[in-house]
């Protein structure tokens, strides 16, 4: 991936984490650290991480579950005990967008949108 690329999208990763760090995230950086997280996956499975999978679970785990009690009550908060884990999934999530090829890059990211596709969106939800 150029640099300049890669640059951006690690930037606003980073921006997100702290976000999460500090405890002032929004769905916005809660989205953000969740793509970051499951593409850092994917990339692994296809054999470009370092990292292994018990650590990518909990912390896609950690994710799942601010994503939930996020849209659900409002917290974007992350558990403290969460946010070494996370962190090192974003660093892992850094390397590899600047070392691993663009193809495999594109090729995780296109799995990861049409994933992202099939789930059900708020407004999709039968109205009572």
């Amino acid at each position: 991936m150029p640099r300049v690329e890669a640059d951006k999208v690690i930037l606003q990763c980073r921006i997100a984490l702290e976000s999460v760090k500090r405890g002032r995230a929004s769905l916005i950086e809660a989205q953000c650290i969740a793509q970051a997280v499951l593409l850092s996956g994917l990339l692994t499975e296809a054999g470009f991480g370092i990292l292994d999978r018990a650590t990518l679970d909990e912390v896609q785990g950690d994710v799942l579950a601010l994503l939930d009690r996020g849209l659900t009550v409002g917290d974007w908060r992350l558990p403290a005990t969460a946010v070494p884990r996370l962190t090192a999934v974003i660093n892992e999530h850094d390397r590899q967008m600047r070392e691993v090829c663009l193809s495999a890059v594109i090729e995780c990211n296109e799995h990861l949108e049409r994933f992202i596709a099939t789930l059900p969106r708020p407004s999709d939800s039968p109205t009572h």
